[in-house]
C-alpha cells in the first residue's frame, strides 16, 4: 500500500454520495506496500480503507473484490468490500478505479520478530483459506507467475550486475523446468507478509492487501509465508519457526502425494519472486505523495539460501 494519488475533500465528497457509509470525517494515505493508493477512511458509519487502483486494469479488479467477499463469507477474516446504493464494489475517484472495503481490527507484527504461537497460527488459518477458495467459482491465474519473472528480470538486465544478472537467469532455468500441475492448488494470496496479517488479543483478526491473489501451487503460497515470517537477517530459516508454521499448516490440510518434494523448489520460486519485485520498485520507481520501496537485498540472500537447500 502507498499513496500515488492524493484525494480532495470535495473529490471525496462526490465519491461518497454513491454510498450509504455518511459523510467523510478522516481520510489518512498508508504509506506501506508498493501498488495502489491506500487511505484510512473514517466516516460517520464506521471505519474503512478506501483504495484507488494505480495499475490494475479494471476489469481485473472485481476478481479481488469478488474473492475477498467470498471468503469474508466462508470464515476467513479479510475486508469484506462495501457496496455502493446501486450495488456495485467498484466505483470511479479521481479518475481512477476505486472501492472501499472494511477496516479489520487489529495490528501487525511489523517490526518485530514473530512468536511460534502466532506463526502456527497463521499457517492453520493459510490453511483454511486455500480449503475455502477451493470452491470460489472464478479462476484467474498468478498475475506474478513464470511469465512476469521473465518479463520483469528482462526490464532489470541494465541496471544490474553480471553477477545477480547470471542468479537470475540461473534460477528462471530451473523454474521454468519445474512441474507444478501435478500439484494441488487453487487461489492463493501470494503476498501474506507480516504487514498484511493483524492479530488482536494473540488471535489473527484480519488479512488484507489480496492483490496479488491468483491461482496456483497452495504450497507456492506457504513458501511465500515461510519466507517471509521464518527468515534470519542472513537469509537462513529460524528452525522453530518454520516448523511451526508447516505442521500447522499440513494438520489442517494434508499434502497429497507428490507435494512434498516440490518444497524446496518453491521456496526458491518464492524468494526469486520477491527478489524481482523489490528490484523493479527500487529501479523503476514510481512519484508518488507517499511510497515505501522495500530493500531487494533481503531476498537476494534468502534466494541464495535457498538455493543450498536444493
Amino acid at each position: 500500500m502507498s499513496v500515488y494519488t492524493n484525494v480532495s475533500d470535495l473529490e471525496l465528497a462526490q465519491f461518497l454520495r454513491d454510498y450509504d457509509l455518511g459523510s467523510a470525517r478522516a481520510l489518512t494515505g498508508i504509506s506501506a506496500g508498493v501498488e495502489n493508493s491506500n487511505y484510512f477512511l473514517d466516516t460517520e458509519k464506521g471505519h474503512f480503507v478506501l483504495t484507488l487502483f494505480e495499475r490494475l486494469p479494471r476489469n481485473k479488479i472485481p476478481y479481488f473484490l469478488n474473492l475477498t467477499e467470498w471468503l469474508s463469507l466462508h470464515g476467513i477474516p479479510c475486508p469484506r468490500p462495501m457496496h455502493t446504493t446501486a450495488g456495485n464494489s467498484l466505483s470511479t475517484l479521481c479518475g481512477k478505479p476505486a472501492a472501499i472495503v472494511q477496516r479489520l481490527s487489529g495490528t501487525s507484527i511489523e517490526g518485530r520478530a514473530p512468536s511460534v504461537a502466532e506463526v502456527s497460527a497463521l499457517g492453520t488459518l493459510l490453511a483454511r483459506m486455500h480449503l475455502a477458495g477451493e470452491s470460489f467459482p472464478e479462476r484467474h491465474p498468478n498475475p506474478a507467475g513464470l511469465t512476469w519473472w521473465r518479463e520483469t528480470a528482462r526490464h532489470l538486465v541494465p541496471h544490474l550486475s553480471p553477477e545477480d544478472n547470471a542468479i537470475i537467469m540461473e534460477e528462471l532455468t530451473y523454474q521454468g523446468a519445474l512441474d507444478r500441475a501435478a500439484i494441488p492448488g487453487g487461489v492463493v494470496h501470494a503476498d501474506l507478509f507480516p504487514d498484511n496479517v493483524l492479530f488482536e488479543n494473540g488471535r489473527i483478526s484480519g488479512t488484507i492487501d489480496f492483490y496479488y491473489a491468483g491461482d496456483d501451487a497452495w504450497l507456492y503460497d506457504l513458501a511465500v509465508v515461510a519466507n517471509s515470517w521464518c527468515s534470519e537477517a542472513d537469509g537462513r530459516f529460524d528452525r522453530a519457526l518454520v516448523t511451526a508454521l508447516w505442521d500447522a499448516y499440513v494438520a489442517a490440510r494434508p499434502l497429497q502425494t507428490g507435494e512434498e518434494v516440490l518444497w524446496f523448489p518453491l521456496l526458491r520460486a518464492a524468494a526469486l519472486r520477491f527478489w524481482l519485485l523489490r528490484l523493479d520498485a527500487v529501479h523503476f520507481r514510481r512519484p508518488g505523495a507517499i511510497t515505501q520501496c522495500k530493500d531487494p537485498e533481503e531476498y537476494r540472500r534468502i534466494l541464495l539460501k535457498r538455493r543450498q537447500m536444493v
